[in-house]
Order: C-alpha cells, then structure tokens, then sequence
C-alpha cells in the first residue's frame, strides 16, 4: 500500500508555475534596469508609481501601527537600489544579478546559525558550502572580467536585500502585505527622488523605465503572494531562487562557463539551506 504523501513536501503545480513566472517577470525588471540611462531616476520614478498604484491598499488597510518596519524596510530599499544601480553600471547583468540573489539565503542561513543559534542539519550544511562555491565562482569569473566593482555593489545589494527580507518578514506579522508594501515603496521613490534633487530631466529621461520596473516589481511580488495561498511559504521562498538562472537566460549575454556553474551552485545551495 502506498504510503501518505506529507503535504508539506510537496508544492501544488499552480504554485510552481506562480513562482516562475514571478522569476520570468523579476528577471525582466532587472535587465530593464540594467539597460536604463539613469538607473537611480528609473527606481526613484519605479518607487513613485508603486506608491500610486498601491495608495488604494495603503488607505484601506494603513501599516503605520508598524511604522519602525516601514521606515527601516523604506531605507533598505533605498540602498538596495542604489546598491543594484551602482552594480549595473559598471558590470554584466549575469554576473551582478546572481550575486545580489545569491548572497540573501547565504546570509539568512548563516544569521540563523551564528545569531539565532538553530542547529544546522546535514542539507542546510551543504546548502550553506554550496551557496558560499557558487558565488565564489561567479565573483572570481567577475573580477577576472574586469568587473570588481561591480561584485563589490552586487554583494552589497544582497546584503540590503537580507536586512529587508528580515524586517518586512516583522512587519507583515501585523499589517497588510500589501499596504505595506505600497507605503515602503512609496517612501523609497520620495527619498530617492530627492537624491536625485527632484531633476525633472532625470526623472523624464527614467520614466519608461521606471514604469515598466514598477509594473514589473508589483505583478512579481502578487505572483509570488497568490503563491503563498496554495504552498508552504518556505517552499515558495525557496523556489523564487529559480531567478538567478532566468536572469542568466534572459540577460541577453555570453555569460561564461564559471558564471553558469556558481548560478547553479546557487540556485542547488539555496534549495538546500531552505529544505
């Protein structure tokens, strides 16, 4: 007699295809990016019509009782775009975005370890070396390249992109997923609209851009919740991983054989640590 299936190990077949297409449309908003002018006007601009979009949510179900979340996840979010602008600029897309990608779980994983004190079983252990390998091979192959600076940006973003996974993980405990993100995005398009000094030549010069990494921002993270209503979260989150070789696939270069090879390490690390 065959034996039960625990419904925690296995994903429902929407939520798979939820999850990648959220991988497709993140991975095209970062090659958007990659290809814009004025890449801090693009986010500025990206962050504004977010805010607009969102105000309905925002209205409705306000998140200022988690006002310390939104304010901290907001200055996140405005180094991270800062962080993933700068990395842009001065490198391939297939070497920054998985980098940026890759170094969140690392991070996540090894905080749970060093700061939380939670016991690695043997998968995590793996998935930690594998993760830490993959982005060692993608830095190296980037700095061979040419492209140091922009490893250096990447690994900063994906340091940011761990500090706002945390906070906003708090913060959607107590207020609306998606209220919050309307408000933290909103004021992350107001202040880096003022770093820009509210140029209005700047922000023309990044408002197709920005419109469609709006679009695109927004229509990946309600894939990603619609997700979160059919599968375990940790599943889901765990799967979003699968953008670092979308990215690759989508970022119309040659990347080389070691970048393919860390992504993959990546991705099969990520898998791991998160199982």
């Amino acid at each position: 007699m065959a034996q039960a299936r625990n419904p925690e190990t296995v994903i429902d077949p929407v939520a798979v295809a939820l999850v990648l297409v959220a991988a497709v449309v993140h991975a095209s908003w970062n090659r958007v990016l990659h290809a814009a002018d004025d890449r801090v006007a693009a986010m500025a601009v990206a962050g504004l019509v977010v805010g607009v979009m969102l105000l309905p949510a925002v209205i409705v179900s306000p998140p200022w009782r988690a006002l310390p979340f939104v304010i901290a996840s907001a200055t996140a979010h405005v180094a991270y775009a800062l962080g993933l602008s700068a990395a842009y600029r001065r490198g391939a897309l297939s070497v920054a975005y998985p980098l940026g990608r890759g170094v969140a779980p690392l991070l996540v994983t090894l905080g749970g370890w060093l700061l939380l004190s939670e016991r690695p079983d043997i998968g995590a252990l793996i998935g930690a070396i594998s993760l830490a390998a993959g982005l060692a091979l993608i830095a190296v192959a980037g700095g061979r390249a040419g492209q140091g600076a922009a490893v250096g940006f990447a690994l900063l973003t994906g340091l940011t992109i761990a500090a706002y996974s945390v906070v906003d993980a708090g913060a959607v405990r107590q207020v609306s997923p998606v209220g919050y993100l309307g408000a933290v995005l909103g004021i992350q398009g107001l202040l880096l609209t003022l770093l820009v000094r509210g140029s209005r030549i700047r922000l023309r010069r990044g408002l197709r851009s920005g419109v469609l990494i709006a679009v695109g921002s927004v229509g990946a993270y309600l894939l990603v919740l619609f997700a979160f209503q059919v599968a375990p979260a940790g599943r889901v989150s765990t799967l979003r991983e699968a953008s670092v070789l979308v990215g690759l696939m989508l970022s119309g270069e040659r990347p080389s054989r070691a970048v393919w090879t860390g992504a993959i390490l990546v991705l099969a690390g990520a898998l791991l640590a998160a199982s």
